[in-house]
């Protein structure tokens, strides 16, 4: 483990990990033996993140605003965690962990008690990240989280060069090889049913072609149908995803501009269109119970 104040690295034989204070984010995931980096560079001029942790909304409430116990509070995109220093718990040659605690100041747009520990493991070619979310209090807790991370075209190819591999395990595996259902946003941002549609697989895969983002502006996979999705570059392996239990996966980038694809496990999502309802009823709220501890993972292998 190596640090400067701000940025934490993990290292092994196969890969080298950067992880920055400022969200907890994951910044870089260089491999060694193929001499490249995975991570999108977070080019300002582009999107300027590598792989934000989305805490403690996923995604937009509509018109910035949602509703707490009858009282509406305005909330950004994805909350505030991203943009946020966290303090360092611990940091080895191969884990870190970082805390971020509620504030006054983010209590006076998310009127809860919080604990968030993130967790980064480096295990051969594998990153582990881990949430945990404390709730300190004798209320309910109510939160969404979920991650970002963008993975760069290697250096010559496009979005078009990269076939998504879905690999569901357990009941309904066969049948959703074939297609997955998705729910989608529209230009504003918020989830329209009739936007939602079916992704046509053959054996899992499918390719990422012009027009391929037309159909959906975020692919939001829904009801657990993910356990695990990979970016193949030129029919071979590139990176995987696993996050088996979550229960959306979102896949996103913008077609004409960005020289990358987000692969983004969740647990929220968007606000519906026009969803004016208590927060405890958006779809996708997570809830835990006075003095709780909740806890989940998945991770990213660099193939």
């Amino acid at each position: 483990m190596k640090q400067d104040g701000s940025v934490f690295t993990l290292e092994n034989e196969e890969l080298l990990v950067t992880i920055d204070r400022r969200g907890a984010e994951l910044t870089g995931i260089y491999d060694k033996k193929a001499g490249r980096e995975i991570l999108w560079k977070a080019d300002p001029s582009v999107w300027g993140r590598h792989a934000p942790i989305l805490f403690p909304f996923v995604g937009k409430s509509f018109e910035g605003k949602y509703l707490c116990d009858g009282t509406e509070y305005e909330i950004m995109p994805h909350g505030f965690a991203r943009d946020m220093e966290f303090e360092p718990v611990l940091c080895d040659m191969d884990e870190c962990w970082y805390r971020l605690k509620d504030t006054p100041k983010t209590y006076a747009v998310y009127p809860f008690h919080f604990e968030l520990e993130v967790g980064h493991r480096l295990t051969r070619r594998v990153i582990e990240v881990i949430w945990r979310v404390v709730n300190p209090d004798s209320g309910e807790l109510l939160f969404m989280i979920g991650g970002h991370p963008a993975f760069q075209t290697p250096q010559g190819k496009t979005i078009y060069d990269y076939t998504l591999s879905f690999n569901k395990e357990g009941s309904g595996a066969e049948e959703s090889a074939q297609q997955l259902h998705y729910l989608a946003p529209n230009e504003n941002g918020y989830q329209e049913e009739r936007r939602s549609g079916t992704l046509q697989l053959k054996d899992g895969q499918v390719p990422i072609t012009k027009g391929f983002f037309d159909a959906a502006l975020t692919y939001m996979f829904d009801d657990g149908q993910v356990s695990s999705v990979g970016l193949l570059v030129d029919g071979k392996p590139y990176v995987t995803v696993s996050c088996g239990g979550f229960p959306y996966l979102g896949v996103w980038t913008m077609e004409a501009t960005h020289p990358f694809v987000c692969l983004e496990p969740w647990y929220g999502i968007c606000a519906p269109d026009g969803y004016a309802g208590e927060l405890k009823d958006r779809p996708g709220i997570q809830k835990l119970n006075a003095w709780g501890t909740w806890e989940k993972s998945y991770s990213i292998r660099i193939e």
